[in-house]
């Protein structure tokens, strides 16, 4: 009954309870700081790089699934999921089911997470 999750583990597989362990995996040193409820940042204010702008732009207000994020891309699916955990982790999107939304737009911004 534990055979699969041996395997997983002999892979070098870790254990995952939260984005926070994924960026902790990466080794990126990226770390999140919570905002109040209702404080906004401007992206202008805050020099604000859009991640990933060509994924993003293809990613509404209504569901959209990876594989029509991928062909309005251009882009392999393996490329575009890896992309869209980035925008997911960045708060710029969300995975819900049946593909992603998106959260937010340039210009004024809300986050209740800001990267620093």
């Amino acid at each position: 009954m534990t055979q699969g999750t041996h395997w997983l583990i002999q892979q070098g597989a870790y254990l995952v309870t939260c984005p926070k362990d994924i960026i902790e995996q990466m080794g990126s040193g990226l770390s999140w700081l919570p905002l109040g409820e209702n404080e906004t940042i401007s992206a202008q204010d805050a020099d604000v790089e859009l991640p990933f702008a060509d994924v993003l732009a293809n990613v509404g207000d209504e569901v959209t699934p990876v594989d029509v994020v991928a062909e309005r891309a251009g882009q392999p699916v393996p490329e575009v999921v890896g992309k869209l955990l980035d925008l997911e982790l960045a708060g710029w999107i969300e995975a819900v089911p049946g593909g992603y939304v998106r959260l937010r737009r340039a210009g004024h911004v809300r986050r209740t997470h800001v990267l620093v």
